[in-house]
């Protein structure tokens, strides 16, 4: 076998070993027992020798020799956080890192990044290449496309799904979707009435629909967007028609848009191919 190299390549060799071994409808598998048994197999004279939970305060994981053993690793997570699928996310974070990162790093890594951040400012070169090894373990594109085909228009309850199937956020889903897709798709991530940050699928970028500059910039969210309607408890989950000039100047859109009390935020995304 070919060296493997970026985290795309790590994550795709390990999952056609689980393929192998368990089948394709083996999803959403846990990662401490992935973790655990494919080092323990591929890297036996330095394993990952546990995983465990404890107050991380500042962080979402950590990745360290084990103190116990001469050769060997441990996983850590903060075991305040109170989604399990945050916590599956951080864990495949950090077994990108045992795999790719341990001999640059030899004290290990404390982690601040996670699936819902920033890609813009999600910390140095490591730390995107771990969010993308962790993406790409928890949800194979290959498995992922046939669940919803990349010429496929989608809703919020086809995403749920998919983050179901896979244990993940719905955040995370949505992102990896973006990522194959050939819908022309925005995400936006607002608090206190401005976009947070944003992401867009290739199709999008190329006709210049998106947000470049949100993270340089201020932006507030319109007005007559769902994002703004607080006071809205439920949206239809295949969205809402917006005119011209709501999100876009010379676009219509379909807004689809979810109020997360825990994280105090609005995932709102923006699908522009429809028949209005």
């Amino acid at each position: 076998m070919t060296e493997i190299r970026s985290p795309i390549e790590w994550a795709f060799f390990v999952n056609q070993v689980l393929d192998e071994a368990f089948g394709r409808e083996r999803h959403p598998m846990s990662v401490i027992e992935v973790a655990r048994m494919f080092s323990a197999s591929k890297y036996p004279q330095e394993p990952i020798a546990a995983v465990e939970g404890d107050d991380l305060p500042g962080f979402q994981g950590a990745l360290i020799p084990d103190p116990g053993r001469r050769r060997g690793w441990v996983i850590i997570f903060n075991s305040a956080i109170p989604s399990r699928r945050r916590i599956r996310f951080t864990l495949a974070h950090e077994f990108g890192h045992y795999l790719m990162h341990r001999a640059l790093r030899p004290r290990g890594f404390h982690c601040v990044s996670v699936e819902d951040s920033d890609p813009e400012q999600a910390g140095d070169r490591l730390e995107r290449e771990a969010d993308i090894f962790a993406a790409n373990l928890l949800m194979p594109i290959h498995d992922f496309r046939e669940h919803i085909a990349p010429g496929e228009w989608t809703d919020l309850n086809m995403l749920s799904c998919a983050a179901d199937r896979y244990g993940v956020s719905l955040m995370a889903a949505i992102r990896q979707w973006l990522r194959y897709t050939h819908q022309r798709a925005v995400l936006a991530v607002s608090r206190d009435g401005y976009i947070l940050w944003s992401e867009a699928s290739e199709s999008a970028k190329a006709g210049r629909t998106f947000f470049p500059n949100v993270w340089k910039e201020t932006m507030a969210i319109p007005g007559l967007s769902l994002a703004a309607k607080r006071e809205i408890t439920s949206y239809p989950k295949d969205g809402l028609p917006l005119p011209k000039g709501v999100w876009f100047p010379d676009h219509e859109v379909v807004e689809m848009a979810v109020h997360s009390d825990q994280y105090e935020f609005v995932i709102s995304l923006l699908m522009l191919d429809f028949k209005a």
